[in-house]
């Protein structure tokens, strides 16, 4: 019984302090005229094609008369545009513009760099312990556990796809050159636009019913796929469910008869390596790439399947 008590209590004494925490960062967003809970609407419109405000309001925890302010303020000043829903006349379909697109990245690199801030004094290694300790208490205190569904792509998943990869590239590794975006967006297209169901696939993980991440298999050639554009929303990573994705994908590659897999990443992204070493891959070639925004090591890891 003490033992539980003093568990109690350690969580609330934790709960207060991370809630004054939240408290900070949940104010404007160094002056954007944002506050969290606008960036964080502006992100969940940007995972769907067709958001509702009152899916918005459910999914978010907001009070609905809320949420409606905060659409009506995004739609003056060019954030979305909403139309009819074919099959509701009571509901409008909420789409981002080009500028709410923007606006969202702006915001989302301001709130990575207030979480930099918080963390500057630490070192490495504190880091590392503070982001297992993270990771250690989603775990455990996961109350409402994900529902989580791997199913095949749609057409209105494409653009989920790319602009979720171009925003958390550019707000995780800063790659933000044009090249860059012109590489990633072409590169989705063309691989939808060549696809054959008999040997590529694009898998979308699904959390609650939103999309939450992918990957994709495409031919290299009649012996070798290539694994492309594989992503996990962040508040999903840790948890198991990139392991679940991937294997997902070489079952696929398994399926079809590819005698070896292969995938090209950056040395940075060092969950998603450690991820491939656990799976069999082996790193194979390496080169400097400076066209992306920042420099990077790119990597091909290669599988025999």
């Amino acid at each position: 019984m003490n033992n539980k008590m003093d568990t109690v209590t350690e969580i609330r004494a934790f709960n207060r302090f991370y809630t004054e925490i939240i408290g900070l960062l949940g104010q404007h967003i160094l002056d954007s005229g944002y506050s969290l809970t606008e960036a964080r609407v502006l992100l969940e419109i940007s995972r769907t094609k067709n958001a509702a405000a009152h899916k918005l309001a459910d999914v978010l925890g907001v009070d609905r008369s809320y949420m409606s302010r905060i659409i009506a303020k995004f739609e003056k000043e060019g954030l979305i545009t909403r139309q009819a829903n074919k099959n509701d006349s009571r509901a409008s379909d909420i789409r981002l513009t080009d500028e709410g697109r923007r606006v969202f990245r702006e915001l989302d690199e301001r709130s990575n760099c207030q979480i930099m801030q918080l963390v500057s004094g630490l070192g490495e290694e504190e880091q590392a312990q503070l982001r297992q300790a993270m990771k250690t208490i989603k775990k455990f205190l996961n109350t409402a556990p994900a529902t989580l569904v791997i199913r095949p792509f749609r057409e209105s998943d494409v653009e989920y796809v790319i602009e979720r990869q171009l925003s958390l590239y550019e707000t995780e590794r800063g790659f933000s050159s044009d090249i860059w975006k012109r590489y990633l967006r072409e590169g989705v297209l063309t691989l939808i636009g060549r696809f054959n169901p008999e040997l590529d696939n694009m898998y979308i993980l699904e959390n609650n019913g939103a999309p939450a991440g992918g990957i994709a298999v495409t031919h290299a050639d009649a012996e070798t796929a290539q694994l492309r554009y594989f992503f996990i929303e962040p508040e999903l990573r840790g948890l198991g469910a990139g392991q679940k994705l991937f294997e997902t994908a070489l079952a696929f590659c398994r399926e079809r008869g590819y005698r070896r897999a292969f995938l090209w990443t950056v040395s940075a992204q060092e969950a998603a390596r450690g991820l491939y070493a656990a799976n069999g891959f082996k790193i194979t070639e390496t080169g400097e790439n400076s066209e992306w925004g920042v420099p990077v090591l790119e990597e091909r890891w290669d599988l025999d399947l």
